[in-house]
């Protein structure tokens, strides 16, 4: 009688509610990385793509703005205020009295916002790229990770390669993602495949320290549990969680763990594979597109694929490969909001298990400076 009770509840049960979107703010233009700290939800202006049909270079695009948002506000519409404009040095402002003016010097960081509590920083990272074929529009001046320290609201360069990319020297070109564990920041760098780490000890001291030059923690080929060796391409993600390292890569579309000994890589690195997307396809000019990553308080991994935008979430287990070309979305952020082609690129897991995702068209001319942050809930 039991198990038959059982089976009707299975059989008859209600399908779980669909999880819930809802924007948080669209003040922010072009929002492209996401903080928490005490209980504030700080984002990250990354500004437009002018070369690639943006606004108008006459126009304020607030790129490298941090805002200060109230993850529970009721207005999207008001929902922000300015925090910290970017000042030269470091930033390569625009410089709006040239004739013409010069696109290729100027900096606009293009994605991550870090908070590390030991330092009093916002860590972002910002990579230059030529935009489009036959033009020499960078999307920022040169490869760089910069710092926001609240200790003397200023901004600092931790590192910054305008050229001369020497792998033995650990330079990550394209750096693109950040994460702050222990006295470690941990940088990738998608455009040489490269995992790299600064030592932030000084800057816990001294606002005005060095974080030193980067070390390099792994590139390209991984040694796995098996003995068997594994390319990876494209770092792009970066995540902590009881002592395992993971990283997402954006080319390869793998995501792998590495094991931890006292916040540094057990050596020799030996990595677990936990899920594989679709590679990208140089013919179809396809891929998964991993952008970010993060866990929630249970242990469950969230996925960020780009455009069009969804999420995934499983629990990561080396002994049951995620697949993510075969799995279905936790949710499908472009389809439930009826936007094909919707892009979003960087989320945040709060406490509570709600996930915060910046969205927005950088190439977009109609959308004027436009962007949203959504938070996804449990239905």
């Amino acid at each position: 009688m039991i198990v038959a009770t059982f089976l009707c509840m299975l059989l008859f049960a209600p399908p779980a509610a669909a999880p819930t979107v809802e924007p948080v703010t669209s003040v922010v233009p072009f929002p492209r990385g996401l903080a928490l700290h005490d209980g504030t939800l700080y984002v990250l202006a990354r500004g437009r793509v002018r070369g690639a049909g943006g606004v108008d270079a006459g126009l304020d695009d607030m790129a490298g703005t941090l805002f200060a948002v109230d993850p529970d506000g009721d207005d999207p519409t008001t929902n922000g205020v300015v925090v910290a404009r970017p000042t030269d040095p470091p930033f390569h402002l625009l410089d709006r009295t040239m004739d013409p003016v010069d696109e290729t010097r100027t900096d606009r960081p293009y994605c991550t916002l870090r908070f590390d509590p030991a330092t009093q920083s916002f860590y972002l990272c910002a990579f230059s790229g030529i935009d489009g074929q036959g033009t020499a529009f960078r999307k920022n001046a040169s490869d760089a990770v910069l710092r926001y320290d609240l200790r003397t609201r200023r901004w600092y360069e931790v590192a910054r390669h305008a050229g001369g990319w020497d792998y033995a020297e650990a330079q990550p070109k394209g750096p693109n993602n950040c994460l702050v564990i222990g006295r470690w920041l941990y940088v990738v760098g998608k455009d040489n495949h490269m995992l790299v780490r600064h030592d932030l000890t000084p800057l816990r001291a001294d606002p005005e320290g060095d974080a030193g030059p980067a070390t390099l923690v792994f590139g390209d080929m991984l040694r796995l549990a098996d003995g068997s060796t594994e390319t990876v391409q494209g770092h792009s993600a970066l995540a902590v969680r009881d002592g395992y390292l993971y990283v997402g890569f954006r080319t390869s579309g793998q995501i792998i763990r590495v094991r931890l000994d006292d916040d540094e890589p057990a050596r020799p690195v030996v990595a677990e594979v936990v899920a594989r997307f679709p590679a990208w396809d140089p013919i179809a000019g396809t891929s998964a597109d991993i952008t970010d990553i993060g866990f929630d308080p249970d242990g469950r991994l969230y996925v960020i694929n780009a455009q069009p935008a969804r999420i995934h979430r499983f629990r990561p287990d080396p002994t049951d490969v995620y697949d993510g070309g075969l799995s279905q979305p936790w949710v499908n952020l472009a389809e439930t909001l009826g936007k094909p082609t919707l892009k979003a690129e960087n989320l945040l897991v709060a406490d509570d298990g709600s996930v915060f995702v910046t969205t927005g068209d950088p190439y977009g001319r109609d959308d004027g400076l436009g962007g949203v942050v959504y938070r996804v809930r449990e239905g």
